[in-house]
């Protein structure tokens, strides 16, 4: 049996706002431990498809942002689209 123990400990009311929109497919309890192992495991077990594509699309956003190429401005474009679907 796996035991657990109760803890108590307080977080900035916005990362809480942000626990509570991230943990919507799992129980906050769950991400949380899974948080917990991710950093006491020293994030060696790292896999890209743990991170949403929509974070991604966000990240790609903010990197070519500062480019003002015609393909930076297409892909802007379409990340545009994909995250307003």
């Amino acid at each position: 049996m796996n035991r657990k123990t109760k803890i108590n400990l307080l977080l900035p009311f916005k990362m809480v706002g942000e626990l509570e929109s991230r943990a919507r497919n799992k129980s906050r309890s769950q991400f949380i431990e899974d948080a917990i192992r991710a950093k006491l495991d020293g994030e060696e077990n790292f896999d890209l498809d743990d991170i949403s594509t929509r974070a991604l699309l966000i990240k790609i956003k903010q990197r070519i942002a500062e480019r003002t190429d015609s393909c930076a401005h297409m892909l802007t474009e379409i990340i545009m689209m994909e995250l307003n679907s």
